[in-house]
């Protein structure tokens, strides 16, 4: 999904957000300027480094984190470690994975750019640089997506404009939160792959979503196959409700709407309509679900 280069990179924001081949500064002034950020290019102890609370990876392959250590071990760390200042420690913006190399390398202290920036900057930070290097999953993706909408407070249009990404592709990434922590995994680990993932998505709810992923597995089904699978569990979903309705004798048109809340929102819903008064009942198991419709509803 992601293969063009976003449209602010890394350099956009280690420049300060100043056009190309406009210098930055790497001296502590003496005198700062209060209205300009002070950028320091220290090296630092191991020790004194965190890892953010925003990095949105959460797996980081041994093998190639052997191999980045072989490469400092050779030729040291060639660009320095993004880092603000958080008490009297250094925590990480951009550069986890040069971090934990410089670990196994048995480095004692490391190139850091110190940089006064925000809760909000580092998150964005975090994030372009796992995408443009491309090493994130998808759930990771969709979590860091989750967490910038959090701290900027944006829509999803906003989010994608930040990244360089269009909205679609945001909103596909988004999505994969509302599958159950199982099948996340599964996504995560490339159990499934993000086309299996958007498919079980049409499924009405939690458990027929792990039960299709469970067989799509054990059978080695591709995209399409399970696609096909989901059809058919939905036309025969939809004909059983249709047959309930026609004894009941309920309008169609009201049955077409209920399914549709269902099939949206991926929970059991209940429309009752009256004349004067009408409800729409929508169903949750526990807090998880009830905070997932609710953040899809608010989103909608």
């Amino acid at each position: 999904m992601v293969d063009r280069r976003l449209g602010r990179g890394l350099d956009f924001f280690l420049s300060g957000g100043k056009p190309q081949g406009q210098p930055v500064s790497s001296v502590v002034r003496s005198e700062p300027d209060a209205r300009k950020p002070i950028d320091e290019v220290v090296l630092a102890d191991l020790d004194t480094l965190c890892v953010s609370p925003y990095q949105p990876r959460r797996v980081f392959a041994e093998l190639e984190l052997n191999e980045l250590a072989d490469s400092i071990r050779t030729s040291g760390i060639l660009q320095p470690i993004l880092a603000r200042r958080v008490g009297e420690r250094l925590e990480i913006v951009a550069g986890e994975r040069r971090w934990r190399a410089a670990k196994l390398a048995g480095l004692a202290k490391v190139p850091v750019l110190v940089r006064a920036i925000t809760d909000q900057d580092s998150a964005v930070f975090g994030l372009v640089e796992n995408l443009q290097r491309e090493d994130l999953n998808a759930i990771e993706k969709a979590h860091g997506f989750r967490v910038l909408m959090d701290k900027l407070q944006a829509t999803q249009e906003e989010i994608a404009k930040r990244v360089g990404l269009d909205r679609s592709s945001v909103a596909n990434f988004l999505r994969l939160l509302d599958l159950p922590e199982d099948v996340q995994a599964h996504v995560s680990r490339g159990t499934l792959s993000m086309g299996h993932a958007r498919s079980l998505l049409a499924l009405p709810d939690h458990e027929a979503i792990s039960k299709a992923a469970t067989e799509a597995i054990k059978q080695a089904w591709s995209v399409r196959v399970l696609e096909a699978k989901v059809k058919d569990a939905m036309e025969q979903s939809k004909a059983g409700s249709s047959s309930a309705a026609k004894s009941k004798g309920r309008p169609v048109w009201l049955n077409e709407l209920e399914e549709s809340l269902v099939e949206a929102l991926s929970t059991p819903v209940k429309v009752r309509y009256g004349r004067k008064r009408s409800q729409i009942i929508i169903e949750c198991a526990g807090r998880e679900e009830f905070e997932r419709v609710f953040q899809r509803l608010k989103n909608a």
